[in-house]
């Protein structure tokens, strides 16, 4: 499978899930513009792809993530092909003052986050799509969790920034389709992810993230659902939530 020729948009793409999606795309050959709130950006050397970065973008800012699309589209000479929206913060949430700010973080960063990006990508691909042509079709992958349809105690806020973010892609996949777009998500149970140190340090919670096959999944194989669901041998799909969980009850 070859991307030469196609244009991806990776958000969060400094570490975990998004820094291996950028790795495979750049392997399949693809040009890939990297976003990032960290200052510090990996540049994957020696792969077939392109990879321009953008640091420094705080997605919970609508003005920040259109000035970056806009410059996208400025620049760009092959076709926009996809997002993988990777982006996400996790915080506890119990009942207290702490709490309160963490959900008001996590809605900021999780679902105006990904109403942000989704609706600026939207914009995007409605503006440079040729009707009619089915290569000119678009997919976005959210990333979710298997937290968008499961209850994890102590992580209130998360699970239910996390079904906001299941519920924005059942509908962008439901109004965007005659736009040229197909809308997923892949949701992970626990990832090896810096994301998730010190989350499983008590039992109810490690309970919850138990997989039948394995209870930690690597980066990578989240990455292969994303780029499946990116590509050709998916096109019937969209709306849809892929589960890489390791076998989650």
């Amino acid at each position: 499978m070859s991307l030469l020729g196609k244009a991806f948009i990776v958000t969060g793409g400094a570490s975990g899930i998004g820094k291996s999606t950028v790795r495979k795309l750049l392997e399949l050959s693809a040009q890939v513009h990297v976003l990032d709130i960290s200052s510090k950006i990996p540049t994957h050397n020696g792969l077939a792809g392109q990879q321009q970065s953008y640091p420094k973008v705080n997605i919970s800012s609508r003005k920040d993530v259109k000035a970056v699309f806009d410059r996208i589209a400025a620049q760009n000479n092959v076709q926009i092909a996809g997002l993988v929206h990777c982006a996400a913060i996790l915080r506890p949430t119990e009942t207290s003052e702490a709490g309160d700010e963490n959900l008001c973080q996590l809605w900021d960063v999780n679902v105006a986050g990904t109403w942000n990006v989704n609706t600026e990508f939207h914009q995007l691909v409605k503006s440079s799509r040729v009707p009619g042509e089915v290569d000119s079709i678009a997919s976005i992958v959210n990333v979710g969790s298997m937290a968008s349809v499961r209850g994890i105690p102590g992580l209130a806020g998360y699970v239910a920034s996390k079904h906001a973010v299941l519920g924005l892609t059942r509908c962008f996949a439901q109004s965007w389709a005659s736009a040229g777009l197909r809308v997923n998500c892949v949701a992970p149970g626990a990832v090896n992810t810096p994301m998730i140190q010190g989350t499983m340090d008590t039992a109810p919670v490690a309970a919850a993230y138990k997989g039948a096959l394995k209870s930690i999944v690597e980066p990578e194989e989240v990455t292969e659902a994303i780029v499946f669901l990116l590509g050709k041998s998916s096109s019937a799909i969209t709306g849809q939530m892929v589960e890489v969980n390791g076998g989650w009850p």
